[in-house]
């Protein structure tokens, strides 16, 4: 019957993942202090990541024929609560002042600057966790080879009394998914053979 509320009631597994159900774990460089409150309690708005594949054109005889080319990785936002401490956006802060210094919009002395790619010292990887409605784990996805891009301004007003909340951009090398619910990932494997699943 093609409108069988029945069907689609047992079509939708578990009820549907709510969106509110997830926590995202920051990890910071060696040269950044952690903060004290973790930010699985901040961050209070993130997304699970685009898929994205690129194509370019072949031609013959003015006939354009599509192939696939190299994935890409769009941006990633995170929207975070300011505590009283500004614990998490200092630290972000000295995140990205590492990356350009202000005076000199150079380096710092502090990052090693032979090591670049998956090994650079101002890279760290995060994780999003998407909960079932029974707190289990449904999926995880980790970004890896993340980095702050851009820290968004936080307004001031005598008219608000709402809790500051910011936003914070985030460049990432790939990202890698963890199906927990029946113990896969996405099988696969990086041309060094490191078995690395990205998305």
């Amino acid at each position: 019957m093609a409108f069988a509320i029945s069907e689609f009631k047992s079509n939708l597994k578990g009820g549907g993942a709510k969106s509110a159900l997830f926590q995202v774990d920051l990890s910071y460089p060696s040269v950044v202090t952690t903060p004290p409150t973790s930010s699985k309690f901040l961050i209070q708005a993130a997304s699970i990541p685009a898929s994205t594949i690129g194509t370019y054109d072949v031609f013959y005889h003015g006939k354009a024929i599509k192939v696939a080319a190299d994935k890409t990785y769009d941006s990633w936002e995170t929207t975070i609560i300011n505590d009283e401490d500004f614990g998490i956006r200092k630290a972000l802060e000295k995140w990205i002042n590492i990356l350009a210094d202000y005076k000199l919009n150079i380096r710092s002395s502090q990052i090693n600057m032979r090591k670049e790619g998956d090994n650079a010292d101002y890279k760290e990887d995060i994780t999003v966790t998407q909960f079932s409605k029974d707190s289990s784990e449904l999926h995880k996805y980790k970004f890896i080879g993340a980095f702050p891009t851009s820290i968004s301004s936080i307004a001031l007003s005598w008219d608000s009394n709402s809790i500051e909340t910011y936003t914070c951009t985030w460049a990432y090398d790939c990202w890698k998914r963890l199906d927990i619910y029946d113990n896969s990932d996405d099988g696969y494997t990086d041309a060094g053979g490191l078995g690395i699943g990205v998305g």
